[in-house]
Formats: C-alpha cells, structure tokens, sequence
C-alpha cells in the first residue's frame, strides 16, 4: 500500500474555497478484498457472540448481520481509501488535519474540529 498525497480543498458555503491536501492509499483488489472479510468476519463474529446473550439476541444477532453485510459493500468500493487531509478551515481559518477515512471521493462531507462547520471536500480534476 503505497501512500500518495493529492491535491484539493477544502469549501464551505459562503466562504471561498481553501486549498488542502489529501492523503490517499490506492488498495489492490487482494487488499480490498482482505479489508473486506475482515469487517465482515469482525460484525458476524459479534452476531455469533450474541447468540448468548438472553433476549437481547433477538435484536442483536440481526443488527450484527445487517451491518456486516454493509460493512462489506461499504469495504469493497474504497478503491481509494482517505487517510488524512491536511488544509485550513474555510470558515475559522484553523490549520486542520482531519483523519475521516473510508472511501475518497469528491463532495465528501466534513466536520471541523474548531468551529464545527460543514465542509466539503473537492478533488482537484
């Protein structure tokens, strides 16, 4: 997994849009793939430790499966995964280093840390 720092800002609405950078891996098939059934393996390795708990299985065991199923697809489209973004805040004027993860794409929403503004992530073209 090869780390690589890409290009775009950082925009909130009324305010111009700040420069930033974003640091990207770029996942192989065998490594999504990997990330995949551990997250799955993880949210069904819950549903069977709930199978033990009385009554509330019959919330628990389900809620566990779903999200694991959901895990998984969520896990096999991050064919970029988002690691950091380094940039100053279009609203408060923070230097910022945001650690959101999951996927990489244009449009992301985000929360500053300072003044809990929305802001949108752009990828440069």
């Amino acid at each position: 997994m090869a780390e690589a720092v890409l290009p775009a800002s950082l925009a909130a609405f009324g305010f111009p849009p700040r420069p930033a950078s974003a640091v990207v891996v770029e996942q192989t098939p065998g490594q999504r793939f990997g990330r995949t059934a551990a997250g799955l393996a993880t949210w069904w390795g819950l549903a069977l430790a709930g199978l033990f708990i009385p009554v509330a299985h019959f919330i628990l065991v389900p809620t566990f499966l779903i999200g694991g199923v959901i895990v998984a697809i969520k896990r096999s489209r991050e064919d970029r995964r988002l690691l950091r973004i380094r940039g100053t805040c279009p609203r408060c004027g923070t230097p910022e280093e945001l650690t959101p993860g999951g996927r990489f794409v244009s449009g992301r929403s985000l929360d500053c840390p300072a003044c809990h503004g929305n802001l949108t992530l752009v990828a440069a073209a």
